[in-house]
């Protein structure tokens, strides 16, 4: 398995246009939507409108694999998967988890790496902006 890696001026943002699933849960449930849905091109189209102005922080989250499977359980939930292993800053990964809460004004990108969520997280900043368009956007996409 190969592994992308990418300059350090390449930005988490373009990270997000080599998802080919998004896996988005609410309250405990998940549904899986592949790059082709009508879902799929909604939520990543909302997303990348949400993290347009966006910029990376120090990130001083760690990432605990049972805690973070825990707290899954509640609230909304967003996990973007790549087909190969991504890297950034050294620190690579399958899949990147976010929870998505109204309010915030930036957030923790969760590393999956071998099915596990562990190790130092990346940190968006949304410059003034909050995630509550997108929240609205996710609890309208209905399961089924």
């Amino acid at each position: 398995m190969s592994t992308i890696n990418f300059l350090q001026d390449y930005r988490l943002y373009d990270f997000f246009t080599n998802s080919n699933k998004i896996t988005l849960f609410k309250d405990g449930e998940n549904r899986v939507y592949d790059k082709d849905s009508i879902e799929f091109n909604e939520l990543m189209s909302a997303f990348r409108e949400m993290i347009r102005d966006s910029y990376e922080m120090p990130a001083f989250g760690v990432s605990l694999h049972d805690e973070t499977v825990k707290a899954m359980q509640n609230g909304i939930w967003i996990k973007f998967d790549f087909p190969e292993q991504q890297a950034h800053n050294e620190m690579p990964f399958d899949a990147l988890l976010v929870n998505i809460v109204a309010d915030y004004e930036g957030f923790n990108l969760i590393r999956e790496s071998e099915n596990k969520y562990t190790g130092r997280c990346f940190y968006l900043n949304l410059d003034h902006q909050n995630m509550s368009d997108f929240y609205s956007v996710c609890e309208k996409i209905k399961f089924e």
